[in-house]
This record gives structure tokens, C-alpha cells and sequence, in this order.
């Protein structure tokens, strides 16, 4: 077979990128068999990048590195679609100073790794695993059971965790938790909102984008537990939302620079009407209020008045929001804010997405 390995290796080795044609990643082979032991002393990381490499990596190949890396403390596999906890629980065992794990799109992985890390890696700090869908509420409890220091959680697309998982970990990792993203986890609601505002105090980042269940009382609570911490609020598609959570928010979160709340139809002008009369703490950035279909060049003037360093505004099928409309009212924006008026709601756009 034919393959080709590239390494790139900086000191301090904190930073090691595998790419190629590595079928059934030959690559981990070379670094357990390699004649020089001080290599897996000080290798931290490991990133597979490159879709020609991805695609081949199998449970064989990424086990080696359980054997032969327990100093290995970062891994990202994600999009290794061959991959499954066979493998991976190999890597948690072997590698108990793990730090960061990123499975994102491995669907084979189920709660069994989850249980294997909970057990062996009770460092672990940060782990994506977005769209890996076989995950449930009994894994991400299990996580929460061993590795109590959580501070990154990424189990987006992961639509069998509901409730139950969320609040144990806020309840487990506590003030600890920085971020956790939960886009389109349909069964989140209410009472993970309320055990986020609990228990983290020190949250920066939540996405809750398409869990419809989740009410305006949920987040107000949220919007006093976290008004000094709370920086990018995603909850687009969050049917329930109206103008009293938006107004919670920017008036108590102080240091709230980004916000979605996209194709939430009950959000009027009202929410930003008299900002700077009403107290609005927030210096927003970012706001995507696209599809929000009530909203009128009024309420466009008022976020330009209140909101002085904004920076990207997303206006996107807002039937009574066009550049024409805004011109005919006389708005003028900054010369700093990009307004999106136009395109497919599918498409993103990196200046703004880099907030969430």
C-alpha cells in the first residue's frame, strides 16, 4: 500500500499535525516503534488533518497511540468516520493525561467511551463531540461521574441528550464551565437552562440554536445568574423567545458582544426600543436577528442608536427590513458594521460565526 507521512514538529512538541494518505494510520506506528523514547515523553498533541488522511484512519491505527503517548494530553480525530470506542477507549486508557478530545462527526462513538473516559482521563478539560448522535443522557452523566473540571463541551446535533445530561454536568463541572454548545439537542429545555444559571457562574458561551422548548423565564434567569460572564448567546430557532429575554439580556449582561436569535418570530421592535434610556449594559457586536418577520426599519434605528460598537448586523428575510427601506428612513449605519441584508439563511459568514 501506499502512503506518505508528513510530521510537523515544533519544540516545545506541543503541536503535532499528521496529514496524508496514512490508511489505517500507519503514522501512530512510527511513533510507538520509534528508537527514540524521549518523543513520546514530550509529544502533547495531536491534530489529523487533511480529508485524504481522515478518511482512512481506523480503530487499529488510532489504538497505537493509547500504547504508545501517556503524556499525550490534546487528540483530534473529528470527521474520522471509521473510528469507534474500540479504538478510542484504547487512546483513553493509555493516554490518562488527556486534556482535549475532539470526535466531532465520528458516529460510530457511542456512550461506552464516554464511560471509558469518566474512568481514566478525569483530567479531560474540553471535548467536542458534536453529531456524534448515539450519544445519550447516560453517557454525558457518566462523563460527569468522573471528569469533573469540564470547561468546554461541544454536543451539538447530539439530539438523544436532553435534561438530564445538561444539568449534570452544570451541576458537576459548575464554575468550571465555560462554554457548552447544544445546537439542535431538541430535548434540552427549560430546567437546563435554569441549572446552567444555578450553577455556572462563570459561563461565556452557550448555544441552545434550535431547542424550541426552552421559554423567556429560563433565560432571564440566565440573564441575572451569568450578567458578568456571559459573552455569545446563540438561540436561534428557539420558537419561545420574545422580546422580554432579549431585553433581560442586554440590559444585565454586560459583557454580551454576540447574539442570535434568528427565526424567532415573536421578537418585535420592542426589544431594542429606548436602549439607551432602558439601561442596555451590552457593547454588542454581533446581532443576527434574521427571519425575525416582525421587525420594522424602526427597530433596525433603534439597535444602531444603542449599540455603538457594533460590528456585523444580520437582517436577512426581515420581509419589512430591505436596503431600501433603511435608506427611505434616513438609518445610517456605521461605517464599521456590516449589514447582511441579502442571501440564503444556509450560508454562514466567518466574521460573525467566529463568535459562537
Amino acid at each position: 500500500m501506499l502512503w506518505w507521512l508528513i510530521v510537523l514538529i515544533c519544540y516545545p512538541l506541543k503541536v503535532v499535525a499528521v496529514m496524508g494518505n496514512c490508511g489505517s494510520f500507519f503514522g501512530a506506528l512510527i511513533f510507538v516503534r520509534t528508537p527514540f523514547y524521549f518523543l513520546k515523553q514530550i509529544i502533547f498533541s495531536i491534530t489529523v488533518c487533511a480529508s485524504s488522511c481522515v478518511s482512512g484512519i481506523s480503530d487499529v491505527g488510532i489504538a497505537k497511540l493509547g500504547d504508545g503517548l501517556p503524556f499525550l494530553q490534546s487528540l483530534d480525530v473529528s470527521r474520522c468516520i471509521k473510528l469507534s470506542d474500540k479504538g478510542l477507549k484504547a487512546v483513553a486508557l493509555g493516554c490518562q493525561k488527556l486534556r482535549q478530545l475532539h470526535i466531532t462527526g465520528c458516529r460510530l462513538i457511542t456512550d461506552n467511551l464516554l464511560l471509558s473516559l469518566s474512568k481514566s482521563c478525569l483530567q479531560l478539560e474540553n471535548l467536542g463531540a458534536a453529531g456524534c448522535n448515539s450519544i445519550t443522557d447516560t453517557g454525558i452523566s457518566a462523563l460527569a461521574d468522573g471528569c469533573h473540571h469540564i470547561k468546554f463541551l461541544d454536543i451539538s446535533k447530539c439530539n438523544k441528550v436532553g435534561d438530564p445530561g445538561v444539568c449534570k454536568v452544570a451541576e458537576v463541572s459548575s464554575s468550571h464551565l465555560v462554554s457548552i454548545k447544544l445546537l439542535d439537542c431538541s430535548k434540552v429545555g427549560d430546567r437546563s437552562i435554569y441549572s446552567l444559571a444555578k450553577c455556572c457562574s462563570n459561563l461565556e458561551t452557550l448555544v441552545i440554536g434550535g431547542c424550541r422548548n426552552i421559554s423567556d423565564a429560563s433565560i432571564q434567569a440566565l440573564a441575572l445568574a451569568c450578567s458578568s460572564s456571559l459573552r455569545s448567546l446563540r438561540m436561534d430557532w428557539c420558537l419561545k423567545i420574545t422580546d422580554t429575554s432579549l431585553r433581560s439580556l442586554l440590559s444585565n449582561c454586560e459583557l454580551l458582544v454576540a447574539i442570535d436569535v434568528g427565526c424567532c418570530d415573536q421578537i418585535t421592535d420592542v426589544a431594542f426600543q429606548d436602549g439607551e434610556g432602558n439601561g442596555f449594559r451590552s457593547e454588542l457586536k454581533v446581532l443576527k436577528i434574521s427571519s425575525c418577520v416582525r421587525l420594522t426599519v424602526a427597530g433596525v434605528s433603534s439597535v444602531i442608536k444603542s449599540f455603538k460598537a457594533l460590528e456585523y448586523l444580520d437582517v436577512r428575510s426581515c420581509p419589512q427590513v430591505t436596503r431600501d427601506s433603511c435608506e427611505q428612513a434616513g438609518i445610517q449605519f456605521p461605517s464599521a458594521c456590516k449589514v447582511n441584508f441579502y442571501g440564503s439563511l444556509l450560508e454562514s459568514d466567518p466574521s460573525a460565526e467566529r463568535f459562537f
